[in-house]
């Protein structure tokens, strides 16, 4: 696993000249778009949500669930995503979206979901497989940016902040391995929760998702302005098992920097277990990747101090046993 939290940054290069390798087409009336896909198959939707969300002029909705919200109709684009391709969840709404008609691309590797595309006269993008789903976020989310602009869902080019991230992350590779190191040591092993503006709720998402899986451990997060409304008030019991590292960045909203500013203050008279990261990038999407590898080498570092199996998943495989027995 450290060596493929290392190679992200070549593996998002490596995406891009997938993505030059095909050409896609939708009818020019789609009036909405569903991005389907579980775990870490999933999670692409949420960030490529964020990243066109005061871009487009139409809704872009994420499903992690077995069917697909009641507008999904002709006029849909449904972007199926399963690194593995047998993800029953995603097998089960792609289905959906066929009863309904919608337009179908997949993202996968292989397996049914690339099956039942082809049988269908659908368009599947091919990515790399053999890899844990988890590791695997650069080729699925590029794919994601690429079905969007070729499709001309998007007025900005997302691509092409992403080859620029590439080059700020291998130039940061050596300081983020650092930084999160330096994370680690401020962490004291407690259970961490996350805070942040909005715009990079996926991100910590994402953070939490692989300190889940690689660290065998929880972890929680929130955002503002939401958490000012609800869960600032449960800091009254000075909680003493948890690491808060609040997510900053230059592109905050000025009123939700206020806000997380004050919530600081707020929640370090409750615990001396507290820490302020800063993005690094121009723009949304370089901050993103910045911080997504940052904290994938935090949740790695964070399994190695633990001794823990980063790539056993021994619980999910138990769950899908059980659910095959159905």
């Amino acid at each position: 696993m450290r060596n493929l939290i290392k190679q992200f940054p070549n593996q998002l290069l490596e995406s891009i000249k997938i993505s030059k390798g095909y050409s896609i087409s939708i009818p020019s009336e789609i009036k909405n778009v569903v991005v389907c896909g579980l775990g870490g198959s999933g999670i692409g939707g949420e960030i490529i949500k964020q990243w066109v969300r005061l871009d487009g002029n139409f809704p872009v909705e994420t499903c992690h669930n077995y069917t697909l919200p009641g507008y999904v109709n002709k006029d849909s684009l449904v972007i199926v995503c399963s690194y593995s391709g047998n993800t029953e969840e995603t097998l089960s709404a792609l289905q959906d979206a066929l009863d309904r008609d919608a337009n179908i691309i997949g993202v996968s590797s292989g397996g049914i979901l690339e099956d039942v595309l082809r049988e269908n006269s659908k368009h599947c993008i091919k990515i790399p497989g053999g890899l844990p789903p988890r590791s695997a976020l650069a080729y699925s989310l590029v794919q994601l940016v690429e079905i969007f602009e070729q499709c001309n869902l998007v007025s900005t080019s997302l691509k092409a902040e992403v080859v620029k991230s590439i080059h700020l992350l291998q130039y940061e590779q050596a300081e983020i391995e650092s930084l999160a190191g330096e994370l680690l040591k401020r962490s004291q092993s407690k259970q961490v929760l996350f805070y942040s503006e909005e715009s990079f709720r996926p991100t910590l998402l994402r953070a939490c998702q692989q300190i889940n899986e690689n660290s065998k451990a929880l972890s929680f997060f929130n955002v503002v302005p939401e958490m000012n409304h609800n869960e600032i008030v449960g800091w009254a019991s000075e909680p003493k098992d948890l690491f808060v590292m609040f997510i900053r960045s230059d592109l905050e909203n000025e009123a939700n920097k206020k806000r997380l500013d004050i919530t600081n203050k707020i929640i370090e008279k409750q615990t001396d277990s507290i820490t302020s990261v800063d993005a690094i990038g121009l723009g949304l999407v370089q901050q993103t990747l910045y911080l997504i590898h940052l904290l994938d080498w935090f949740s790695l570092l964070k399994a190695e101090e633990k001794g823990v199996d980063v790539t056993e998943v021994q619980i999910i495989d138990f769950l899908k046993s059980e659910l095959a027995k159905n």
